[in-house]
């Protein structure tokens, strides 16, 4: 029996290849994947992620880069809800 977390793990890993494999190379996510992925309303703050995730510059996010806006979108979200004055989705 697996547990939450692994279960949650795979999810993630789940949720990455439906979108990854919508436009370009089968395993990369390209911009217009990850702005349908993550439906966010901000689009300055869609872009500044994915730029500053985007580690090699292809403007394509490997598997490794989106665990990094994972971590990020999950740090940011968890300050907001703790209304965290040091993080707002739209500071630069």
């Amino acid at each position: 029996m697996l547990t939450q977390a692994v279960m949650a793990l795979k999810t993630i890993v789940d949720v990455y290849h439906r979108y990854s494999i919508r436009e370009g190379e089968l395993d990369l996510l390209n911009f217009n994947d990850f702005k349908t992925l993550l439906n966010e309303n901000n689009p300055k703050y869609m872009e500044k992620l994915f730029k500053e995730t985007d580690l090699n510059k292809d403007k394509e996010l490997s598997f490794e880069e989106f665990t990094i806006i994972l971590a990020n979108v999950s740090d940011d979200a968890h300050r907001i809800i703790h209304k965290d004055d040091r993080c707002t989705p739209d500071k630069d």
